[in-house]
């Protein structure tokens, strides 16, 4: 009975470090992927960003809707000048670890809303899903 205890005890620790480190680990991880989208972005290179993107976020519209928002954010809003972190959620569910990220973020030419959803591979945060909400994307 007693071995039987500890072992049951030992799975519900390794559980929990397991969703502590992911909750860790994919905050940071994600943090980190989105100062490399912005700086892809800044440089111009979105083929970059969709290439490195999880299949999810590839199968979920055509290349060439992907290459049309992209071009009308760079040509409406410019660079991106700074982001700050609105809101994150992590979630791990059937072992996979995804985090939600909202960025409220200033470009050149205005500013906007960006949602970043990521999956967890390791320790390494990729695209599945990506948002922006800017009434100057819409009225520029």
């Amino acid at each position: 009975m007693t071995r039987t205890l500890l072992m049951i005890a030992w799975m519900c620790a390794a559980l929990l470090w397991t969703g502590c480190g992911g909750l860790i680990q994919g905050k940071a991880a994600s943090e980190a992927a989105i100062q490399r989208f912005h700086q892809t972005y800044n440089e111009g290179r979105p083929d970059d960003i969709w290439i490195e993107a999880h299949a999810k976020f590839r199968n979920a519209t055509t290349k060439d809707k992907y290459d049309q928002l992209m071009s009308a954010i760079q040509r409406k809003l410019g660079v991106v000048t700074s982001s700050l972190n609105s809101t994150w959620k992590v979630n791990t569910q059937n072992f996979t670890t995804s985090v939600s990220m909202v960025q409220k973020t200033v470009f050149e030419k205005g500013e906007g809303t960006e949602v970043f959803t990521f999956e967890m591979d390791d320790n390494r945060a990729v695209l599945v899903g990506y948002n922006i909400q800017s009434m100057d994307l819409v009225t520029k």
